[in-house]
């Protein structure tokens, strides 16, 4: 073997052992204690989602279609769910939250630069869009997470997680809560809570391009609407 054919099967050796090396770490899972950067570092890489999601809170259920371009806009239109909930929208975007009520006729529009908070909730934004932030949030504060394995979840490979969580530091309630973490993006595809809450995708897709005027409203005739948390 000639000097040139051994510095060349030393650089494919070289090359392969790279390889080896980059699909070892993406593919093992991780560590309760590297969760929190690993889903940081992975959601930084996803610059839209759409799908489909179910979300249960005790016996009802409200099916959606979704659409996410992190970090402000969003919709979301129910089209499954009790009398009182089908076609209810809502669309965030840079400047306002929209919500559409049909069986109501009520639209009410919120300025997103004016944070209010009413209740338990906070006017202007969403848990839908807070999904991520809000597991993040979890993971960085519970005191007791474990990486069950994987699993699918929506038609995809995902990480099944169980942590508990104090009531005070997310919107998720106290106890236990399993999260699937889909596994490229680290998105969350499922939740489970203790409460009788539970969210689920159906189907998820990423970073494929989504129309812009997806996230604009524009009130259907005869609707009232009502402008709440800019005074």
């Amino acid at each position: 073997m000639t000097r040139n054919q051994l510095i060349g099967l030393a650089a494919a050796i070289g090359i392969v052992a790279v390889l080896a090396g980059f699909y070892f770490f993406n593919s093992r899972l991780p560590s309760a204690g590297e969760l929190p950067e690993r889903m940081a570092a992975q959601l930084a890489g996803m610059r839209t989602v759409q799908g489909r999601v179910n979300v249960t809170q005790g016996t009802v259920t409200l099916e959606q279609e979704f659409w996410f371009q992190p970090p402000t806009f969003m919709r979301a239109e129910v089209d499954k769910g009790p009398a009182g909930f089908q076609g209810t929208i809502v669309v965030l975007n840079e400047t306002d939250a929209w919500v559409y009520v049909p069986s109501l006729g009520l639209v009410t529009v919120a300025d997103r630069a004016i944070r209010t908070t009413t209740g338990n909730s906070q006017v202007g934004t969403s848990f839908l869009e807070t999904l991520a932030d809000d597991v993040l949030a979890a993971l960085r504060t519970s005191k007791d997470v474990q990486v069950i394995g994987e699993e699918e979840a929506a038609g995809r490979p995902a990480l099944r997680l169980q942590l508990f969580v104090n009531p005070t530091d997310t919107p998720f309630g106290a106890g236990q809560l399993t999260v699937w973490l889909d596994k490229r993006f680290y998105y969350p595809l499922a939740v489970e809570g203790d409460n009788g809450f539970s969210l689920r995708f159906q189907f998820a897709r990423f970073n494929q391009e989504i129309d812009p005027a997806t996230f604009i409203f524009v009130p259907p005739p005869g609707a009232s609407v009502r402008r709440v948390g800019g005074q």
